[in-house]
């Protein structure tokens, strides 16, 4: 297994992984492939994305992903890592593709002087969870996770100054 951000040589490797990831959350309402492609090229990698795409690659085909960013400011003058996705191939789970993807997270976090790093888990999802408390992760109970969505991000945007 090799682990590296993502190249264009993975394109379209990664939008069938991406495209299993949807299926996978989103069943009879997942995305297209080319919506998913497109999706991929033009707002994951794209100039306004922050995000950088960590790809697992077994033989040529993206197995596994996670998307990260270095946020600031963060305690003591250093970098945050969050996760906002960690995504194994259907096919591949329980193969330790998400853990190498995690150790080599962390190994780059370090690298970058990161004082942390975050990531949420949805509560339906108890066996992420194990995985996560598996490898020694955390749960931090003094933190709430605040959304705008729909009728509300729409009625925030439009109120007056």
């Amino acid at each position: 297994m090799h682990i590296d951000f993502f190249s264009p040589s993975q394109t379209e490797s990664v939008a069938d992984l991406l495209h299993d990831m949807s299926v996978h959350y989103n069943g009879a309402n997942a995305s297209s492939r080319e919506a998913v492609r497109r999706n991929l090229l033009d707002n994951m990698l794209g100039p306004d994305s922050g995000v950088r795409l960590v790809i697992a690659e077994v033989d040529g085909r993206a197995v596994g992903m996670a998307a990260i960013s270095l946020l600031y400011p963060a305690p003591k003058e250093q970098a945050q890592l969050f996760m906002k996705e960690l995504y194994v191939a259907s096919d591949r789970r329980s193969d330790g593709i998400g853990e190498a993807l995690m150790r080599w997270i962390a190994r780059y976090a370090l690298a970058h002087r990161c004082i942390r790093f975050d990531w949420t888990v949805d509560t339906t999802n108890p066996r992420a969870m194990a995985f996560y408390e598996s490898l020694g992760a955390v749960h931090v109970a003094d933190k709430r996770y605040y959304r705008f969505a729909g009728d509300a991000l729409a009625r925030i945007a439009s109120t007056a100054d």
